[in-house]
């Protein structure tokens, strides 16, 4: 059984002030609020959060940039901790926040492979096989024992593409969905992904596309400066975050500057 359970849960980032007494801050059009302290500033990522994710719930995060949910999603894979509330998460997490990173130019994408491997769990017994079946979905061919620093940008991509394949866990959270950049890898890479949804027992993505929310979550949670103002089917929420954004838009373009 997997789940996250999430109980007014709060999360903030502070920074030490620097240089001249600092009495206000402009609020920002993105962002978290920032409260002013006598020695720090205290950026409030999320502000009371609820929320409980079970066995087959496929869950996805809208909101503008700096509305938390990098954070929220950070916190539910347990790479964050609150400062108030609960956060109880049961399963194997797999968080995909950036497949690419942590890749070493220096070293051959079999290199990088077998160091992703580690990274990811896999048994040393595996991690053979597992090297070959990357090296075979990439088509690299010769490349894949070169180093990656004399790869193109579409090699690069086909290489991280293809380490879809070493994701394992209960729990798959990704903050933006992964596309393929090279066409001639998008129908390998689209079964990849439909394998690694089916078998996570909990999804929870963020996404700017409302075509890949569409298809991959059947709930929506709508976030804005660190709150949770919907959530629901996707079909509801969407729309009427979209007629937000809308306004808000139309409202910016008409303030005086």
């Amino acid at each position: 059984m997997a789940r996250i359970n999430i109980r007014n849960a709060s999360v903030s980032y502070f920074l030490r002030k620097s240089g001249a007494k600092v009495k206000s801050l402009e609020r920002g059009a993105v962002g978290a609020q920032i409260v002013v302290g006598r020695r720090y500033l205290e950026i409030t990522a999320l502000k009371n959060i609820t929320l409980s994710l079970n066995d087959g719930d496929r869950v996805g995060l809208v909101g503008i940039n700096g509305s938390g949910k990098s954070t929220l999603l950070k916190l539910c894979a347990g790479a964050l901790a609150a400062q108030s509330g609960t956060v109880a998460i049961e399963g194997r997490v797999s968080p995909q926040f950036a497949l690419g990173s942590g890749m070493k130019p220096a070293l051959t994408g079999r290199q990088n492979t077998e160091l992703k491997c580690l990274y990811m769990g896999v048994p040393q017994s595996a991690i053979a096989a597992h090297v070959e079946e990357v090296k075979a979905l990439s088509g690299l061919g010769g490349y894949f024992e070169l180093p990656i620093q004399s790869y193109s940008a579409g090699m690069r991509s086909r290489l991280v593409m293809s380490l879809l394949r070493l994701v394992r866990g209960e729990i798959l959270i990704m903050d933006e969905w992964i596309n393929a950049a090279d066409p001639s890898l998008s129908t390998k890479v689209s079964g990849l992904q439909a394998q690694l949804v089916e078998r996570a027992k909990i999804l929870l993505l963020a996404s700017h596309s409302r075509r890949v929310l569409e298809e991959w979550v059947d709930t929506l949670a709508w976030l804005d400066q660190g709150e949770i103002l919907a959530l629901g089917r996707v079909g509801e929420v969407y729309p009427e975050y979209q007629t937000w954004m809308k306004t808000r838009k139309i409202e910016r373009q008409n303030s005086p500057t």
